[in-house]
């Protein structure tokens, strides 16, 4: 399955990434003072507590690709590939 990111319920809530029917990962958006130089984070927790993979990016946008750039990673790792619309 392609993954897509789905929009949140509520007002600045998480953004996930879905793949198929199952949540990877998610974005959350700044909290409280955006103080931070890099205040978007992302998280990939697909591939475990203890494997997770996450980071922080200065955009909503580019925590999007970082994420998504994650679980392509993770997938070419394990073996596996996404399907398009047309598979």
């Amino acid at each position: 399955m392609t993954a897509r990111f789905i929009a949140s319920d509520y007002l600045r809530g998480r953004i996930l990434l879905r793949s198929g029917t199952v949540d990877v990962g998610a974005v959350f958006p700044p909290a409280g003072l955006p103080r931070d130089r890099l205040p978007w984070t992302w998280r990939l927790w697909l591939n475990g507590k203890t494997c997770a993979t996450d980071g922080r990016a200065k955009t909503e946008l580019a925590a999007k690709n970082a994420l998504l750039a994650a679980w392509r990673d993770f997938i070419a790792r394990v073996g596996l590939m996404e399907r398009t619309a047309n598979d």
